[in-house]
């Protein structure tokens, strides 16, 4: 995956091979058009060039005379169509948390779709957009639109009633199934394509795995990192990830992981504007957060988790990061009788 750009995996693809036998026409003939290899219809793993993709919709909805190819496609897809980013939602407690998982994954899945969720005034927005340099198609927006409803659904549970979805496009031949698949006031010409909800839903619990499972999900999610990682820094982040799980994260042996010697390591992660304490510090960031809101476990375990020698120095640490020590921060977040 290194070095082609922008890229999806062929999960994206989901449901359009349905279309292809329901109009009787041949997908193959159109996936080699635009460069695509059939193949990956097969193999979801697969990654596809992502301007062959967004040739491949345009190619569909204009041959076959199907404008809302988007909005069908999804109609045929899960929230697998995420691939290994869909493991994240559970090992999370509320749907907030599976949301800004989601976020903090999805270059696993494409690396030309961005998404982010704001919060304002009770209303939530799930931002869903292309990345400003990534090739555009308007039905491939309308896919990307869909896909994040269903993601929305999927995760909370049940359909989710939307207060308003926006496009930037104007109103076209899918305006009706846009209709019909968002069940919600729709804003054509509008600065962003999103979907706004009721921002209550957030704090609903989901369903969660058996923690047994959540160092496995990891692994697996860093090295899924690894796989599409672009620069030193992405694939430095990702082996301290796995290593800090494992209590064997040092710069030598994540240096000898990808093949550098430290000091090499070193001077190419300050090439790229950090370094290695500062991407440890980073992961213990994210983890302490994600352990002292979610977690009944001791402070001192946490500590020790996050490869601490001693919990006050986890408590300075977490105070520098949030502004307040983790016993207060988890008695605000609203976690009951959680043990210190």
């Amino acid at each position: 995956m290194k070095g082609q750009g922008y890229y999806v995996r062929a999960t994206k693809l989901g449901g359009l091979a349905e279309i292809a036998a329901e109009r009787r026409v041949r997908l193959a003939d159109q996936m080699r058009a635009s460069g695509l290899d059939p193949a990956a219809l097969r193999h979801p793993e697969m990654t596809l060039d992502y301007r062959g993709f967004v040739d491949l919709l345009r190619r569909c909805a204009i041959d076959w005379d199907v404008p809302d190819i988007g909005i069908r496609m999804a109609g045929y897809q899960a929230l697998d169509f995420l691939g290994p980013v869909a493991l994240v939602t559970r090992m999370e407690r509320t749907v907030r948390d599976a949301l800004h998982a989601i976020i903090a994954n999805l270059p696993i899945y494409s690396n030309a779709t961005s998404l982010a969720l704001e919060e304002t005034d009770g209303t939530a927005t799930m931002i869903l957009n292309r990345r400003a340099d990534a090739p555009d198609g308007r039905e491939n927006a309308e896919l990307i639109m869909a896909q994040g409803k269903l993601m929305l659904d999927t995760v909370a549970g049940a359909p989710v009633p939307l207060i308003e979805a926006s496009f930037i496009h104007d109103r076209g031949g899918s305006a009706r199934a846009i209709d019909m698949f968002f069940a919600c006031p729709i804003r054509y010409d509008a600065t962003r394509y999103a979907v706004s909800f009721d921002a209550e839903l957030l704090g609903r619990p989901i369903q969660k795995s058996d923690l047994a499972y959540h160092a496995l999900i990891r692994r697996y999610l860093a090295e899924a990192h690894s796989e599409v990682a672009n620069g030193t820094v992405d694939i430095a982040r990702a082996e301290i990830a796995r290593r800090m799980e494992f209590g064997t994260c040092t710069l030598e042996n994540v240096a000898h992981a990808m093949r550098m010697a430290p000091r090499s390591l070193q001077r190419q992660l300050r090439k790229e504007g950090t370094s290695f304490r500062d991407l440890v510090d980073g992961w213990r960031r994210e983890r302490a957060l994600a352990m002292v809101s979610n977690t009944r476990l001791p402070l001192s375990e946490i500590s020790d988790v996050l490869g601490y020698a001693e919990q006050s120095v986890f408590t300075q640490a977490f105070r520098r990061w949030y502004g307040e020590s983790p016993q207060k921060f988890r008695a605000s977040s609203g976690a009951a009788s959680v043990v210190r």
